[in-house]
Protein backbone atom coordinates (compact mmCIF):
# COMPACT_ATOMS: atom_id res chain seq x y z
CA UNK A 1 0.00 0.00 0.00
CA UNK A 2 2.93 2.36 -0.63
CA UNK A 3 0.76 4.25 -3.11
CA UNK A 4 -1.68 5.27 -0.34
CA UNK A 5 1.16 6.53 1.87
CA UNK A 6 2.66 8.48 -1.03
CA UNK A 7 -0.76 10.03 -1.70
CA UNK A 8 -1.12 11.13 1.92
CA UNK A 9 2.49 12.37 2.04
CA UNK A 10 1.97 14.49 -1.08
CA UNK A 11 -1.16 15.97 0.52
CA UNK A 12 0.73 16.73 3.74
CA UNK A 13 3.47 18.46 1.75
CA UNK A 14 1.02 20.38 -0.44
CA UNK A 15 -0.72 21.95 2.55
CA UNK A 16 2.26 21.96 4.95
CA UNK A 17 0.22 20.06 7.54
CA UNK A 18 3.04 18.84 9.78
CA UNK A 19 5.51 21.00 11.69
CA UNK A 20 9.25 20.47 11.32
CA UNK A 21 9.40 19.47 14.97
CA UNK A 22 7.07 18.88 17.88
CA UNK A 23 4.31 16.60 19.10
CA UNK A 24 0.93 16.35 17.41
CA UNK A 25 -2.23 14.88 18.91
CA UNK A 26 -3.89 12.10 16.88
CA UNK A 27 -7.62 11.66 17.51
CA UNK A 28 -8.25 7.89 17.50
CA UNK A 29 -11.63 6.24 17.85
CA UNK A 30 -10.34 2.83 16.78
CA UNK A 31 -12.47 2.82 13.63
CA UNK A 32 -11.18 2.22 10.09
CA UNK A 33 -10.32 5.83 9.29
CA UNK A 34 -8.58 6.76 12.54
CA UNK A 35 -6.67 3.46 12.59
CA UNK A 36 -5.49 4.16 9.04
CA UNK A 37 -4.49 7.71 10.03
CA UNK A 38 -2.52 6.59 13.08
CA UNK A 39 -0.73 3.82 11.19
CA UNK A 40 0.29 6.10 8.30
CA UNK A 41 1.49 8.87 10.62
CA UNK A 42 3.37 6.29 12.71
CA UNK A 43 5.17 5.16 9.53
CA UNK A 44 6.01 8.76 8.59
CA UNK A 45 6.88 10.40 11.93
CA UNK A 46 9.76 9.78 14.30
CA UNK A 47 13.52 9.27 14.27
CA UNK A 48 14.82 7.86 10.98
CA UNK A 49 11.51 8.46 9.19
CA UNK A 50 10.29 11.11 6.73
CA UNK A 51 9.39 13.55 9.53
CA UNK A 52 12.04 12.74 12.16
CA UNK A 53 11.24 15.69 14.42
CA UNK A 54 7.52 14.90 14.78
CA UNK A 55 6.19 12.73 17.60
CA UNK A 56 2.65 11.40 18.08
CA UNK A 57 0.30 11.34 21.07
CA UNK A 58 -2.93 9.33 20.88
CA UNK A 59 -6.18 10.77 22.29
CA UNK A 60 -9.39 8.75 22.75
CA UNK A 61 -12.67 9.93 24.28
CA UNK A 62 -15.39 7.57 25.55
CA UNK A 63 -18.70 9.40 25.04
CA UNK A 64 -20.51 6.99 27.40
CA UNK A 65 -23.07 6.23 24.72
CA UNK A 66 -22.25 2.50 24.55
CA UNK A 67 -21.68 1.47 28.16
CA UNK A 68 -19.17 -1.32 28.73
CA UNK A 69 -18.44 -1.52 24.98
CA UNK A 70 -17.09 2.04 25.01
CA UNK A 71 -14.90 1.24 28.02
CA UNK A 72 -13.50 -1.85 26.26
CA UNK A 73 -12.72 0.22 23.15
CA UNK A 74 -10.90 2.79 25.29
CA UNK A 75 -8.77 0.00 26.76
CA UNK A 76 -7.99 -1.43 23.32
CA UNK A 77 -6.90 1.96 21.97
CA UNK A 78 -4.63 2.42 25.00
CA UNK A 79 -3.14 -1.05 24.41
CA UNK A 80 -2.61 -0.28 20.71
CA UNK A 81 -0.81 2.97 21.51
CA UNK A 82 1.42 1.18 24.01
CA UNK A 83 2.20 -1.61 21.52
CA UNK A 84 3.32 1.02 18.97
CA UNK A 85 5.38 2.86 21.55
CA UNK A 86 3.11 5.93 21.61
CA UNK A 87 1.89 7.94 24.59
CA UNK A 88 -1.87 8.26 25.00
CA UNK A 89 -4.57 10.13 26.88
CA UNK A 90 -7.88 8.33 27.43
CA UNK A 91 -10.84 10.44 28.47
CA UNK A 92 -14.50 9.88 29.34
CA UNK A 93 -17.50 12.19 29.43
CA UNK A 94 -21.24 11.68 29.86
CA UNK A 95 -22.43 13.09 26.54
CA UNK A 96 -26.18 12.47 27.17
CA UNK A 97 -25.90 14.50 30.39
CA UNK A 98 -23.93 17.20 28.55
CA UNK A 99 -26.61 17.38 25.85
CA UNK A 100 -29.28 17.98 28.51
CA UNK A 101 -27.19 20.54 30.41
CA UNK A 102 -26.15 22.57 27.36
CA UNK A 103 -29.47 22.10 25.48
CA UNK A 104 -27.76 20.50 22.47
CA UNK A 105 -28.66 17.56 20.27
CA UNK A 106 -26.85 14.33 21.15
CA UNK A 107 -24.80 14.58 17.94
CA UNK A 108 -23.81 18.21 18.56
CA UNK A 109 -22.96 17.54 22.20
CA UNK A 110 -20.73 14.60 21.22
CA UNK A 111 -18.88 16.73 18.70
CA UNK A 112 -18.44 19.62 21.15
CA UNK A 113 -17.21 17.27 23.87
CA UNK A 114 -14.77 15.58 21.51
CA UNK A 115 -13.08 18.80 20.37
CA UNK A 116 -13.09 20.24 23.88
CA UNK A 117 -11.29 17.10 25.08
CA UNK A 118 -8.81 17.13 22.19
CA UNK A 119 -7.89 20.76 22.83
CA UNK A 120 -7.44 20.10 26.53
CA UNK A 121 -4.99 17.35 25.62
CA UNK A 122 -3.30 19.40 22.89
CA UNK A 123 -2.70 22.59 24.90
CA UNK A 124 -2.07 24.53 21.69
CA UNK A 125 -0.45 21.72 19.68
CA UNK A 126 -1.81 20.52 16.33
CA UNK A 127 -4.59 17.91 16.31
CA UNK A 128 -4.82 15.35 13.48
CA UNK A 129 -8.30 13.99 12.75
CA UNK A 130 -9.26 11.22 10.32
CA UNK A 131 -11.82 12.90 8.06
CA UNK A 132 -11.60 11.57 4.50
CA UNK A 133 -13.20 12.43 1.15
CA UNK A 134 -16.49 10.61 1.83
CA UNK A 135 -16.80 12.47 5.13
CA UNK A 136 -16.29 15.64 3.11
CA UNK A 137 -19.16 14.77 0.76
CA UNK A 138 -21.43 14.04 3.74
CA UNK A 139 -20.38 17.29 5.42
CA UNK A 140 -21.23 19.28 2.29
CA UNK A 141 -24.72 17.76 2.20
CA UNK A 142 -25.21 18.49 5.90
CA UNK A 143 -24.23 22.11 5.28
CA UNK A 144 -26.64 22.33 2.35
CA UNK A 145 -29.42 21.00 4.58
CA UNK A 146 -28.65 23.51 7.31
CA UNK A 147 -27.86 26.45 5.04
CA UNK A 148 -24.17 27.13 5.66
CA UNK A 149 -23.44 29.82 3.04
CA UNK A 150 -20.14 29.94 1.13
CA UNK A 151 -18.10 28.56 4.01
CA UNK A 152 -20.47 25.61 4.25
CA UNK A 153 -20.23 25.00 0.52
CA UNK A 154 -16.45 24.43 0.67
CA UNK A 155 -16.69 21.92 3.52
CA UNK A 156 -13.73 20.96 5.67
CA UNK A 157 -10.30 22.44 4.97
CA UNK A 158 -7.02 20.48 5.12
CA UNK A 159 -6.09 22.77 8.01
CA UNK A 160 -8.41 24.88 10.13
CA UNK A 161 -6.65 26.66 12.96
CA UNK A 162 -5.23 23.81 15.09
CA UNK A 163 -6.99 20.95 13.23
CA UNK A 164 -5.25 19.08 10.40
CA UNK A 165 -6.86 16.48 8.12
CA UNK A 166 -4.18 14.41 6.32
CA UNK A 167 -6.70 11.86 4.95
CA UNK A 168 -8.96 14.24 3.01
CA UNK A 169 -7.28 12.98 -0.15
CA UNK A 170 -8.45 9.38 0.46
CA UNK A 171 -11.87 7.74 0.17
CA UNK A 172 -13.45 5.47 2.78
CA UNK A 173 -12.83 2.52 0.46
CA UNK A 174 -9.12 3.37 0.36
CA UNK A 175 -8.79 3.58 4.16
CA UNK A 176 -10.62 0.24 4.47
CA UNK A 177 -8.33 -1.37 1.88
CA UNK A 178 -5.27 0.02 3.67
CA UNK A 179 -6.39 -1.54 6.98
CA UNK A 180 -6.96 -4.92 5.31
CA UNK A 181 -3.55 -4.82 3.59
CA UNK A 182 -1.79 -4.11 6.89
CA UNK A 183 -3.93 -6.54 8.94
CA UNK A 184 -5.26 -3.74 11.11
CA UNK A 185 -8.43 -4.73 12.97
CA UNK A 186 -10.72 -1.72 13.45
CA UNK A 187 -13.18 -1.43 16.31
CA UNK A 188 -16.86 -1.58 15.41
CA UNK A 189 -18.92 1.34 16.72
CA UNK A 190 -22.66 0.66 16.56
CA UNK A 191 -23.37 4.40 16.85
CA UNK A 192 -22.13 4.77 13.25
CA UNK A 193 -25.45 3.23 12.19
CA UNK A 194 -27.65 4.99 14.76
CA UNK A 195 -30.42 6.84 12.86
CA UNK A 196 -30.67 9.41 15.69
CA UNK A 197 -27.57 11.03 14.18
CA UNK A 198 -28.29 13.12 11.07
CA UNK A 199 -24.90 12.30 9.53
CA UNK A 200 -25.77 8.59 9.57
CA UNK A 201 -29.04 9.24 7.75
CA UNK A 202 -27.16 11.30 5.14
CA UNK A 203 -24.61 8.48 4.76
CA UNK A 204 -27.00 5.54 4.64
CA UNK A 205 -30.15 7.08 3.13
CA UNK A 206 -29.55 10.38 1.35
CA UNK A 207 -26.27 9.63 -0.45
CA UNK A 208 -27.46 6.26 -1.87
CA UNK A 209 -30.60 8.01 -3.16
CA UNK A 210 -28.52 10.74 -4.83
CA UNK A 211 -26.18 8.13 -6.30
CA UNK A 212 -29.17 6.45 -7.94
CA UNK A 213 -29.76 9.77 -9.75
CA UNK A 214 -26.08 10.61 -10.32
CA UNK A 215 -23.56 7.77 -9.77
CA UNK A 216 -20.77 10.35 -9.55
CA UNK A 217 -22.46 12.56 -6.95
CA UNK A 218 -19.55 12.37 -4.48
CA UNK A 219 -17.05 13.62 -7.05
CA UNK A 220 -19.57 16.26 -8.15
CA UNK A 221 -19.91 17.56 -4.58
CA UNK A 222 -16.14 17.74 -4.12
CA UNK A 223 -15.66 19.46 -7.49
CA UNK A 224 -18.32 22.04 -6.63
CA UNK A 225 -16.62 22.71 -3.31
CA UNK A 226 -13.29 23.30 -5.07
CA UNK A 227 -14.87 25.82 -7.45
CA UNK A 228 -16.49 27.67 -4.55
CA UNK A 229 -13.24 27.69 -2.55
CA UNK A 230 -11.63 30.02 -5.13
CA UNK A 231 -14.30 32.66 -4.45
CA UNK A 232 -14.09 32.18 -0.70
CA UNK A 233 -10.28 32.53 -0.78
CA UNK A 234 -10.64 35.95 -2.41
CA UNK A 235 -13.16 37.06 0.21
CA UNK A 236 -10.88 35.81 2.99
CA UNK A 237 -8.06 37.95 1.59
CA UNK A 238 -10.32 41.02 1.77
CA UNK A 239 -11.28 40.19 5.36
CA UNK A 240 -7.60 39.84 6.27
CA UNK A 241 -6.88 43.27 4.78
CA UNK A 242 -9.88 44.84 6.56
CA UNK A 243 -9.29 43.20 9.94
CA UNK A 244 -6.83 45.75 11.42
CA UNK A 245 -9.01 48.59 10.10
CA UNK A 246 -12.21 47.33 11.74
CA UNK A 247 -11.06 45.37 14.81
CA UNK A 248 -10.05 47.84 17.51
CA UNK A 249 -8.81 45.23 20.02
CA UNK A 250 -8.60 41.45 20.05
CA UNK A 251 -8.18 38.96 22.88
CA UNK A 252 -8.84 35.27 23.32
CA UNK A 253 -12.28 35.88 24.87
CA UNK A 254 -13.39 39.24 23.46
CA UNK A 255 -12.98 41.40 20.35
CA UNK A 256 -14.09 45.00 19.80
CA UNK A 257 -15.11 46.39 16.38
CA UNK A 258 -15.56 49.89 15.01
CA UNK A 259 -19.28 50.02 14.18
CA UNK A 260 -19.08 52.94 11.70
CA UNK A 261 -16.36 51.28 9.63
CA UNK A 262 -18.06 47.89 9.83
CA UNK A 263 -21.35 49.33 8.66
CA UNK A 264 -19.75 50.97 5.59
CA UNK A 265 -18.69 47.57 4.26
CA UNK A 266 -20.80 45.61 1.75
CA UNK A 267 -23.07 43.12 3.59
CA UNK A 268 -21.02 40.17 2.33
CA UNK A 269 -17.79 41.47 3.87
CA UNK A 270 -19.62 42.50 7.06
CA UNK A 271 -20.83 38.97 7.61
CA UNK A 272 -17.59 37.25 6.66
CA UNK A 273 -15.71 39.52 9.07
CA UNK A 274 -18.21 38.73 11.83
CA UNK A 275 -17.83 35.04 11.01
CA UNK A 276 -14.07 35.28 11.47
CA UNK A 277 -14.55 37.17 14.75
CA UNK A 278 -16.80 34.42 16.12
CA UNK A 279 -14.55 31.68 14.70
CA UNK A 280 -11.67 33.24 16.61
CA UNK A 281 -13.65 33.06 19.85
CA UNK A 282 -15.09 29.59 19.23
CA UNK A 283 -11.99 27.56 18.31
CA UNK A 284 -12.42 27.90 14.55
CA UNK A 285 -16.14 27.08 14.34
CA UNK A 286 -18.53 30.02 14.02
CA UNK A 287 -21.98 29.30 15.50
CA UNK A 288 -23.70 32.12 13.58
CA UNK A 289 -26.58 31.55 11.16
CA UNK A 290 -28.44 34.03 8.96
CA UNK A 291 -30.83 35.10 11.72
CA UNK A 292 -27.90 35.91 14.00
CA UNK A 293 -26.23 38.12 11.39
CA UNK A 294 -29.51 39.99 10.98
CA UNK A 295 -29.81 40.51 14.74
CA UNK A 296 -26.26 41.89 14.88
CA UNK A 297 -27.05 44.18 11.95
CA UNK A 298 -30.12 45.51 13.79
CA UNK A 299 -27.94 46.10 16.84
CA UNK A 300 -25.45 48.11 14.76
CA UNK A 301 -28.21 50.20 13.12
CA UNK A 302 -29.61 51.47 16.40
CA UNK A 303 -28.73 55.05 17.43
CA UNK A 304 -25.48 55.38 19.38
CA UNK A 305 -27.08 57.01 22.42
CA UNK A 306 -24.59 55.80 25.04
CA UNK A 307 -26.83 53.04 26.39
CA UNK A 308 -25.33 49.55 26.22
CA UNK A 309 -27.45 47.03 24.33
CA UNK A 310 -26.74 43.31 24.61
CA UNK A 311 -27.49 40.42 22.27
CA UNK A 312 -27.12 36.78 23.37
CA UNK A 313 -25.77 34.50 20.63
CA UNK A 314 -25.13 30.75 20.38
CA UNK A 315 -21.74 29.34 21.34
CA UNK A 316 -21.82 31.20 24.69
CA UNK A 317 -21.28 34.50 22.86
CA UNK A 318 -22.55 37.95 23.80
CA UNK A 319 -22.57 40.94 21.43
CA UNK A 320 -22.72 44.33 23.16
CA UNK A 321 -23.14 47.71 21.44
CA UNK A 322 -22.10 50.91 23.19
CA UNK A 323 -21.57 54.12 21.22
CA UNK A 324 -19.35 53.27 18.23
CA UNK A 325 -18.04 50.01 19.64
CA UNK A 326 -19.39 46.50 19.07
CA UNK A 327 -17.86 43.99 21.48
CA UNK A 328 -18.24 40.24 20.93
CA UNK A 329 -17.33 38.21 24.00
CA UNK A 330 -17.29 34.52 24.84
CA UNK A 331 -18.93 33.86 28.18
CA UNK A 332 -17.00 31.66 30.57
CA UNK A 333 -18.06 28.03 30.73
CA UNK A 334 -20.24 27.35 33.76
CA UNK A 335 -18.08 27.36 36.86
CA UNK A 336 -15.07 28.77 35.02
CA UNK A 337 -13.40 31.78 36.59
CA UNK A 338 -11.88 34.60 34.55
CA UNK A 339 -9.26 35.87 36.95
CA UNK A 340 -6.35 37.32 35.02
CA UNK A 341 -4.90 40.79 35.03
CA UNK A 342 -4.63 42.82 31.85
CA UNK A 343 -0.89 42.17 31.76
CA UNK A 344 -1.50 38.38 31.71
CA UNK A 345 -4.02 38.46 28.89
CA UNK A 346 -3.26 36.57 25.67
CA UNK A 347 -4.07 38.66 22.61
CA UNK A 348 -4.81 37.51 19.08
CA UNK A 349 -2.64 39.23 16.46
CA UNK A 350 -4.14 38.84 12.96
CA UNK A 351 -1.90 38.92 9.89
CA UNK A 352 -1.84 41.72 8.92
CA UNK A 353 -2.71 43.50 12.13
CA UNK A 354 -1.57 45.20 15.32
CA UNK A 355 -2.47 45.00 19.01
CA UNK A 356 -1.49 46.92 22.12
CA UNK A 357 0.12 44.51 24.61
CA UNK A 358 -1.37 45.49 28.01
CA UNK A 359 1.00 46.47 30.78
CA UNK A 360 4.11 46.53 28.57
CA UNK A 361 4.23 49.84 26.74
CA UNK A 362 4.54 47.98 23.43
CA UNK A 363 2.41 47.65 20.28
CA UNK A 364 2.82 44.36 18.37
CA UNK A 365 2.66 44.41 14.55
CA UNK A 366 2.43 41.64 11.95
CA UNK A 367 2.42 42.04 8.17
CA UNK A 368 2.68 39.85 5.08
CA UNK A 369 5.39 40.83 2.60
CA UNK A 370 4.44 40.83 -1.05
CA UNK A 371 5.16 42.24 -4.48
CA UNK A 372 8.68 43.07 -5.64
CA UNK A 373 10.16 42.92 -2.14
CA UNK A 374 9.01 39.33 -1.69
CA UNK A 375 10.33 38.23 -5.09
CA UNK A 376 13.74 39.82 -4.45
CA UNK A 377 13.97 38.14 -1.06
CA UNK A 378 13.00 34.76 -2.47
CA UNK A 379 15.75 35.09 -5.08
CA UNK A 380 18.31 36.10 -2.45
CA UNK A 381 17.26 33.20 -0.20
CA UNK A 382 17.49 30.73 -3.08
CA UNK A 383 21.02 31.98 -3.85
CA UNK A 384 21.86 32.09 -0.14
CA UNK A 385 23.09 35.62 -0.83
CA UNK A 386 23.56 36.96 2.70
CA UNK A 387 24.68 40.43 1.56
CA UNK A 388 21.53 40.93 -0.48
CA UNK A 389 19.41 39.63 2.39
CA UNK A 390 20.92 42.06 4.88
CA UNK A 391 20.19 44.88 2.45
CA UNK A 392 16.60 43.78 1.90
CA UNK A 393 16.01 42.81 5.54
CA UNK A 394 17.97 45.28 7.66
CA UNK A 395 18.80 43.89 11.10
CA UNK A 396 16.89 45.64 13.88
CA UNK A 397 16.20 44.23 17.32
CA UNK A 398 12.55 45.31 17.18
CA UNK A 399 11.82 43.88 13.69
CA UNK A 400 12.19 40.30 12.47
CA UNK A 401 11.15 38.25 9.43
CA UNK A 402 9.85 34.68 9.62
CA UNK A 403 8.59 31.96 7.27
CA UNK A 404 4.81 32.36 6.84
CA UNK A 405 4.29 28.63 6.21
CA UNK A 406 5.31 27.89 9.80
CA UNK A 407 2.30 29.69 11.30
CA UNK A 408 -1.44 30.04 10.66
CA UNK A 409 -3.80 32.97 10.04
CA UNK A 410 -2.92 34.69 13.28
CA UNK A 411 -0.44 34.75 16.15
CA UNK A 412 -0.93 35.06 19.88
CA UNK A 413 0.91 37.69 21.90
CA UNK A 414 1.38 37.86 25.66
CA UNK A 415 4.01 38.31 28.32
CA UNK A 416 6.08 35.50 29.80
CA UNK A 417 4.53 32.73 31.87
CA UNK A 418 6.23 30.02 33.89
CA UNK A 419 7.32 27.13 31.68
CA UNK A 420 7.45 29.07 28.37
CA UNK A 421 10.12 27.68 26.02
CA UNK A 422 11.68 28.61 22.68
CA UNK A 423 14.25 26.99 20.38
CA UNK A 424 16.62 29.93 19.78
CA UNK A 425 17.94 30.42 16.26
CA UNK A 426 20.81 28.03 15.55
CA UNK A 427 20.03 25.69 18.45
CA UNK A 428 18.74 22.11 18.23
CA UNK A 429 16.94 22.07 21.59
CA UNK A 430 14.42 24.31 23.34
CA UNK A 431 15.37 26.55 26.29
CA UNK A 432 13.28 28.20 28.92
CA UNK A 433 12.43 31.76 27.91
CA UNK A 434 13.48 32.84 31.39
CA UNK A 435 16.98 31.42 30.76
CA UNK A 436 17.18 33.10 27.35
CA UNK A 437 16.35 36.47 28.88
CA UNK A 438 18.98 36.02 31.60
CA UNK A 439 21.62 34.86 29.08
CA UNK A 440 20.93 37.94 26.95
CA UNK A 441 21.30 40.19 30.00
CA UNK A 442 17.77 41.57 29.75
CA UNK A 443 17.22 43.62 32.94
CA UNK A 444 14.96 41.91 35.47
CA UNK A 445 12.45 44.80 35.34
CA UNK A 446 12.05 44.38 31.56
CA UNK A 447 11.61 40.58 31.51
CA UNK A 448 7.98 40.71 32.68
CA UNK A 449 7.21 43.35 30.02
CA UNK A 450 8.79 41.63 27.02
CA UNK A 451 6.12 40.59 24.46
CA UNK A 452 6.20 36.95 23.33
CA UNK A 453 4.74 35.91 19.95
CA UNK A 454 3.27 32.39 19.63
CA UNK A 455 1.99 30.21 16.79
CA UNK A 456 -0.52 27.46 17.58
CA UNK A 457 2.32 25.17 18.61
CA UNK A 458 5.21 27.17 20.08
CA UNK A 459 6.84 30.53 20.78
CA UNK A 460 8.17 32.09 17.56
CA UNK A 461 9.73 35.34 18.86
CA UNK A 462 10.86 36.73 22.17
CA UNK A 463 10.56 40.34 21.04
CA UNK A 464 13.86 42.15 20.81
CA UNK A 465 15.79 39.02 21.85
CA UNK A 466 15.56 36.01 19.48
CA UNK A 467 13.37 34.14 17.00
CA UNK A 468 12.70 30.40 16.97
CA UNK A 469 14.83 28.14 14.77
CA UNK A 470 11.65 26.56 13.34
CA UNK A 471 10.42 29.80 11.72
CA UNK A 472 13.67 31.00 10.13
CA UNK A 473 13.84 31.92 6.44
CA UNK A 474 15.34 29.21 4.23
CA UNK A 475 16.01 28.60 0.54
CA UNK A 476 12.54 26.98 0.29
CA UNK A 477 10.65 29.89 1.91
CA UNK A 478 7.62 30.92 -0.13
CA UNK A 479 5.99 33.56 2.09
CA UNK A 480 7.45 35.99 4.61
CA UNK A 481 5.88 37.58 7.69
CA UNK A 482 7.31 40.78 9.19
CA UNK A 483 6.94 41.02 12.97
CA UNK A 484 7.71 44.17 14.92
CA UNK A 485 7.16 45.89 18.24
CA UNK A 486 6.81 49.65 18.65
CA UNK A 487 6.88 51.68 21.85
CA UNK A 488 3.61 53.41 22.73
CA UNK A 489 5.67 56.44 23.78
CA UNK A 490 6.98 56.72 20.22
CA UNK A 491 3.38 56.76 18.97
CA UNK A 492 2.39 59.44 21.48
CA UNK A 493 5.35 61.63 20.44
CA UNK A 494 4.28 61.80 16.81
Amino acid sequence: MLETVEKVTAFIEQYRLLPAEGEIIVAVSGGIDSLCLLHILHRLCGPGKQYPGVTLHVAYLDHRLRGAEGERDAERVAQLAAAWGLSATIGSIDVPALARTEHRSLEDAARAARYRFLRQVAQGRLIAVAHQADDQAETLLLHYLRGGGLTGMVGMMPRQYDIIRPLLTLTRAETATYCREWNLTPLEDASNNDPRFLRNRVRHEMLPLLESLNPGIRATLLRSAEVTRVDLDWIEEQVTWLWPRIVRSAGLEALALDVDRLWKLPPSLQRHLLRRVTETLCAGQSPLELRHYRLIEELCQRPADGEERILHLPGQLIAARRLNLLTVERRSVKGEQRVFSAAQETLILPIPGRVVVPGTGWIAHAGQLGGTDLEQMREALAREDQAALWQLLPSRSHTVYIDSESIGLFLQVRTRQSGDRIQPLGMVHEKKVQDVLVDQHVPRAERAQTPLFFSATHCVWVAGVCIDERVKLTSTTRGIIRLAIESTTDIDAR
